[in-house]
């Protein structure tokens, strides 16, 4: 019965909730399930894991096994939350703490929004040469997804039905600031 109740939030550390998101997420998203077995186990995955992310404690193949399950079992994206800074801007320091240094990239949880139009700004440190942005909902659900420009600032605009939203922001590139405006959730 206990192994069938929510993980809570302050049990998995940000750096695999940041790690999972920068890198497995890619592909496990969209693998809601309910009806998927876990029986194998974390030991039996962590070669897969390794597979992409290199060499990992054993506390890390635990906590992303626990994140998966999250993933598969829930939906939705592992409660994380930031403190959404006061106007809406981030800088070099409220990013930082969300920034996947080892894969590259960034998960962010810009915060609950109002339903409507929002625009996105981002500045990078350099001329960010490659990259993937993209922003989701609580469920997965694609909002924005664009290729970085070879630029130093980067705008986009999307419209949302309201809710927690997501960013996933995979570059090598230090991000310097973002600032999101929209309407009052």
């Amino acid at each position: 019965m206990v192994c069938s109740l929510p993980v809570a939030a302050e049990e998995i550390p940000r750096s695999a909730v940041i790690r999972f998101n920068t890198v497995c997420a890619n592909c496990h998203e969209g693998e809601c399930s309910g009806r998927l077995s876990f029986q194998s186990g974390v030991d039996a995955a962590r070669g897969h894991m390794e597979r992409y992310l290199g060499t990992i404690t054993g506390t890390d193949a635990d906590a992303l096994f626990a994140l998966l399950r999250h993933t598969k079992e829930h939906c939705t994206h592992y409660p994380a939350a930031a403190e959404s800074p006061a106007g809406g801007a981030w800088t070099t320091a409220d990013l930082a703490p969300w920034r996947n240094i080892r894969e590259g990239g960034y998960f962010i949880p810009l915060g609950n929004v109002g339903a409507g139009s929002h625009r996105l700004q981002l500045r990078f440190a350099a001329t960010a040469r490659s990259g993937r942005l993209k922003i989701t909902d609580q469920r997965f659900e694609t909002l924005v997804e664009e290729t970085l420009c070879p630029e130093n600032t980067l705008e986009t605009r999307f419209v949302a039905a309201g809710g927690p939203l997501y960013m996933t922001l995979q570059t090598q590139t230090e991000l310097i600031g973002i600032r999101l405006d929209s309407p009052a959730p």
